[in-house]
């Protein structure tokens, strides 16, 4: 898979939470709009060894939903459906052990930006519309409709998991909930699986595992979560014109 997609794929969920690199230079978010400096790292058994917190799922036939399987996925609905913007940190494991840390903005419907902390030199933007990979060290962009991304329902202004998505599994237990999704996407280049945890006593999302088409996984944990700062549009600018500087 080129990497534009591997990077689209792996932080196609921020949404709602989410992932590429922060740097220095003109169309960084300015300072008023950064979340203020977050927790830092989450605890080290949110992100050991990129597998995702342990909850157990089952698989589930959308079409007969028990009760207790629809409450789950109605209370996940809820959560997204409340949420307008969202930010915070990430520190995202591949599928090779490797980490790396960024932060994210992101502002529904359709908006989003996740920034990696130096070396790194990629960004993801999306813009209500597009989806930008940029990397800017290489200067290139790679440019996707936010329809051809698993990034079009998450960042919707409404969400329904039955409707807008195809789940294959779902678990609840005293530690928390989480819900498997199937997602294919011209962008992705095939199917993709995407496990979403949110842990008691708050249930909120903390933690995505994301399996390629190829079968390799990439663990996200976020933290410092803001879900008050209201954020500028041009923070998400997809400058789709000029070659990046």
């Amino acid at each position: 898979m080129p990497f534009a997609r591997t990077v689209l794929v792996a932080l196609s969920l921020p949404l709602l939470a989410g992932t590429a690199f922060a740097q220095n230079e003109s169309g960084a978010p300015p300072a008023a709009t950064v979340p203020a400096a977050a927790d830092a790292v989450p605890a080290p058994d949110l992100v050991a060894s990129n597998q995702p917190l342990e909850i157990d799922t089952h698989r589930i036939n959308p079409k007969a939903l028990s009760a207790a399987d629809k409450a789950t996925l109605d209370q996940i609905d809820s959560y997204f459906n409340n949420i307008k913007f969202f930010s915070g940190n990430f520190v995202q494991v591949g599928s090779d052990g490797k980490r790396i840390n960024g932060k994210f903005w992101v502002s529904k419907p359709g908006r989003m930006r996740f920034d990696y902390d130096p070396p790194s030199s990629l960004q993801l933007l999306a813009d209500g519309t597009s989806v930008a990979v940029r990397n800017r060290k290489l200067n290139t962009q790679d440019l996707y409709f936010i329809k051809q991304t698993p990034l079009r329902f998450l960042l919707a202004d409404r969400l329904d998991l039955i409707e807008d998505s195809r789940v294959l599994a779902v678990g609840r237990e005293p530690a928390g909930i989480s819900v498997i999704l199937e997602e294919g996407s011209a962008a992705s280049g095939g199917k993709s699986r995407i496990q979403l945890t949110f842990p008691a006593p708050n249930y909120e999302l903390k933690q995505w595992t994301v399996t390629d088409p190829q079968g390799y996984d990439t663990t996200v944990t976020i933290s410092g979560i803001d879900r008050k700062l209201q954020l500028p549009d041009k923070i998400f600018y997809i400058d789709q014109t000029k070659i990046l500087k």
